[in-house]
């Protein structure tokens, strides 16, 4: 899997499923969120997506301690209203779970993935694939 597009700009969600799919430790939490917003002037249509990756150990006491934050990543887009209607269209087919939230208003709407494993992330990943490789593919 290729993280870059031919230009080497960063594809994030690919980027994030790398990560996932290649660390081995047991606690790794990801935590991603897509907001999406039309209530500027400037910038009618717009995204903002964040991602952060980290990693947590087992201390031998039996307890967890952090141990680091593997990625943090942060993205804005304008986009066309097109773009904004597909992207909000495949947010709306998403059915919510204890990992995934979707809340929305007039202004636009939010969703917030959170995992506590390699393999939750990776199914997620997979369940939402269309979703994910729609916004990777905002990157030229």
């Amino acid at each position: 899997m290729n993280a870059f597009n031919n230009n080497g700009n960063i594809k994030q969600f690919k980027l994030t499923r790398l990560i996932n799919e290649n660390c081995a430790d047991e606690h790794v939490v990801t935590k991603m969120s897509i907001v999406l917003r039309r209530d500027k002037i400037e910038a009618p249509y717009y995204m903002v997506t964040k991602i952060k990756v980290s990693s947590c150990i087992d201390n031998a006491d039996g307890g967890l301690i952090h141990a680091m934050d593997l990625a943090s990543l942060n993205r804005m887009h304008n986009l066309t209203e097109k773009a904004y209607n597909e992207i909000e269209s495949l947010i709306d087919d998403i059915s919510e779970s204890d990992e995934v939230k979707v809340t929305s208003d007039e202004k636009g709407m939010k969703m917030t993935i959170m995992s506590r494993s390699n393999a939750d992330t990776i199914n997620l990943f997979e369940k939402h694939q269309e979703l994910f490789e729609r916004l990777d593919g905002l990157i030229c």
